[in-house]
């Protein structure tokens, strides 16, 4: 979406999942349905995600977007 732009942001992963992700990327990336980047692997991944957490948990309609800040650090019941 041309009216929806790209954000850099940093996320850290379990070392064996972005193994995974990148040969995943390597191995599919010339073919029909396969991944091209590891940038369009998560972002279908979050997609996916976001529409699973959506039809559990909202009703099957997407989430607003977050206008205010969001919470960092430690998650709730750690």
């Amino acid at each position: 979406m041309s009216d929806d732009p790209k954000v850099s942001r940093t996320f850290q992963l379990r070392r064996r999942l972005l193994a995974e992700a990148q040969t995943a990327v390597l191995r599919t990336g010339g073919y029909p349905g396969g991944v091209r980047s590891l940038n369009a692997l998560v972002s279908q991944a979050v997609e996916a995600e976001l529409q699973r957490l959506a039809a559990e948990f909202n009703d099957g309609q997407r989430f607003e977007p977050n206008e205010g800040t969001f919470r960092t650090g430690r998650p709730l019941g750690s």
